[in-house]
């Protein structure tokens, strides 16, 4: 008998139809089709459409195939399989054209800027990508995904924001959760409440080491802590959210204030312990009616309470002077800036209290 013909898989073309491997198994063992229909027990025509591509090579044929040709089942089902999924791949990708003005509703530069796509992409490429880094499989599926969801957890705004920025945004923050939270222990409420109160302590360290201490207190938690800088478009402080069964909290370079970032870190924090399991917050600048909505009421209190005890809240109030800040600022154990931050608000002196609030550029010092 002729030697039967060994695939080397490495060398195969998946995107072929099995048939042409048959046809070629065929000729190695100096076989008809006719002939593999009578010791199958198949017709003719449907070995001859196997062989084709334009009938399936179902689970049955691969067993008889196997029986007859000594080539196991599963490699002729494996190369079906792989067949199906390249031709259906080409298919959708073909839809993707239509697709072209949903593409663009997201700015090119700014996808590029993000590594989300490549300068040289074309229009089908951008589509892909976008699907993929969305995790979704069609626009309709990503507007039922991202932007209905917005609906539920945006506040009414006195700005107009960018749905599909504001989507792009929390995408880049759900991806760096995922990397901070591999292999994190499971939510731990009673260790985040902990984390909370340890956060007033990071005040008053070198911005940067103080975040990535807050990090690790979060991650112990099983909470995960990101920063992603603001995208144009969005106004976007910090959210908290919900990645894969763990909370997550992201905030940006919104506010330009160290004691500000602070805060929106403790607020956020807020939401988790405090609301409903599983909700969306996002806190933007210029949200309209917040001081109305009990929810953010609780979450700025909570921010509040954590980083200035309310036993101390007339000493901030009273401390006037630089002297005053630092000293009120040891006292409760937080960065002078939180103090003068907290004075301000109590007593409506922004201004007077601007020079004691250290600020910088965060986006240089956090990525």
């Amino acid at each position: 008998m002729a030697e039967i013909y060994a695939p080397n898989e490495a060398a195969l073309d998946w995107a072929d139809p099995p048939g042409r491997m048959l046809q070629r198994e065929l000729d190695a063992q100096g076989l008809t089709q006719s002939q593999l229909a009578t010791r199958t027990g198949l017709s003719t025509k449907h070995v001859n459409l196997v062989v084709k591509g334009t009938a399936l090579l179902s689970p049955d044929v691969a067993i008889s195939l196997e029986q007859v040709l000594g080539v196991p089942a599963e490699f002729w089902l494996k190369w079906e399989a792989a067949y199906q999924a390249a031709a259906a791949r080409t298919e959708r990708r073909e839809s993707w054209a239509d697709f072209a003005e949903w593409a663009a509703r997201f700015p090119r530069n700014m996808l590029i800027s993000r590594h989300v796509i490549e300068a040289t992409d074309l229009t089908k490429d951008v589509v892909a990508k976008l699907l993929t880094f969305f995790a979704v499989a069609s626009p309709s599926a990503f507007e039922k995904t991202w932007m209905e969801a917005q609906v539920s957890y945006k506040r009414s705004q006195a700005f107009t924001i960018d749905p599909y920025v504001t989507a792009l945004w929390l995408r880049l923050a759900e991806r760096e959760a995922e990397h901070v939270l591999h292999g994190a222990n499971a939510y731990d409420a009673s260790r985040l409440k902990k984390a909370a109160g340890e956060i007033r302590s990071l005040t008053v360290e070198d911005m940067s080491k103080g975040f990535r201490r807050a990090q690790q207190l979060l991650r112990k938690a099983g909470v995960a802590l990101v920063f992603v800088p603001e995208l144009d478009g969005t106004r976007i402080s910090g959210v908290s959210r919900w990645v894969g069964g763990h909370p997550m909290i992201a905030v940006t370079n919104r506010y330009k204030y160290f004691d500000s970032f602070w805060f929106s870190v403790l607020h956020e924090i807020g939401h988790v312990l405090l609301h409903p399991k599983r909700a969306t917050y996002i806190d933007m600048d210029g949200a309209a009616h917040d001081n109305d909505d009990p929810l953010e009421t609780a979450a700025d209190q909570f921010a509040q309470d954590s980083l200035i005890p309310r036993a101390m809240r007339d000493k901030v109030k009273e401390a006037t002077t630089a002297e005053a800040v630092h000293r009120v600022a040891h006292d409760i154990g937080v960065g002078p800036g939180i103090v003068a931050s907290q004075h301000a608000f109590l007593t409506k002196n922004w201004r007077g209290m601007a020079r004691l609030r250290p600020k910088g550029d965060l986006a240089h010092l956090l990525s």
